[in-house]
């Protein structure tokens, strides 16, 4: 089985060729694992049905809708969730940023992405990786954390290859990162509930 193809990349200005290469992998349907502003992730475009179900197969989940969807900005978030103006004043202060966004899901969304009570997380990371990959794609990046099946976060890339590298199309590698779970926030009937608290305060709620 052939192995993933790594990238080296610096963080804060990223080799546009190499991530243009990279968004030319996920419009064929492949697999990556790339940085963010908390962990690293397994990612696919949302629209490519095979990738996902690689992720849910590689993650172990037994639905698909535990994974977020990587947005470039508050724009592009809104095609796929219902916003009001409540929801848009706060999350535009703290967005981009280390948080996950529970929030209802609109008809943009594929049906298979949804979970019972239709609602999907929302993910805008302060990562100039994450955001240019998902700006160039032109679509949300699906995406979960890299985890070991007893769920630990995977921060170092030479480890996320020996454990993954056989399973996945490509790996960013941004060096190790120091990794914290991002904040996951539920914003339903103009209320704001904490999931998990995480990376991201909490002391605006």
């Amino acid at each position: 089985m052939s192995k993933a193809v790594v990238f080296q990349l610096d963080s804060d200005r990223p080799n546009l060729k190499r991530l243009q290469r990279v968004v030319d992998e996920l419009n064929n349907g492949s697999v990556i694992v790339y940085p963010t502003d908390t962990l690293y992730g397994f990612g696919c475009d949302i629209a490519a049905h095979k990738a996902v179900d690689r992720i849910v197969s590689i993650k172990g989940f037994s639905e698909k809708h535990f994974m977020s969807f990587v947005c470039a900005d508050l724009g592009q978030a809104a095609q796929y969730v219902n916003l009001d103006n409540h929801a848009f004043s706060i999350l535009r202060r703290i967005l981009p940023g280390p948080y996950t966004i529970i929030l209802e899901a609109n008809r943009a969304v594929p049906k298979v992405l949804l979970n019972k009570r239709k609602t999907i997380g929302i993910r805008i990371p302060d990562s100039p990786v994450a955001r240019t990959l998902v700006e160039t794609l032109g679509r949300p990046i699906l995406s979960s954390s890299v985890s070991t099946p007893d769920g630990r976060n995977l921060v170092d890339p030479e480890e996320i290859y020996k454990l993954f590298g056989a399973q996945v199309d490509m790996i960013l590698d941004q060096g190790i990162i120091a990794g914290e779970s991002s904040t996951v926030l539920a914003y339903e009937n103009q209320e704001w509930t904490v999931i998990r608290e995480g990376k991201g305060p909490i002391d605006f709620l």
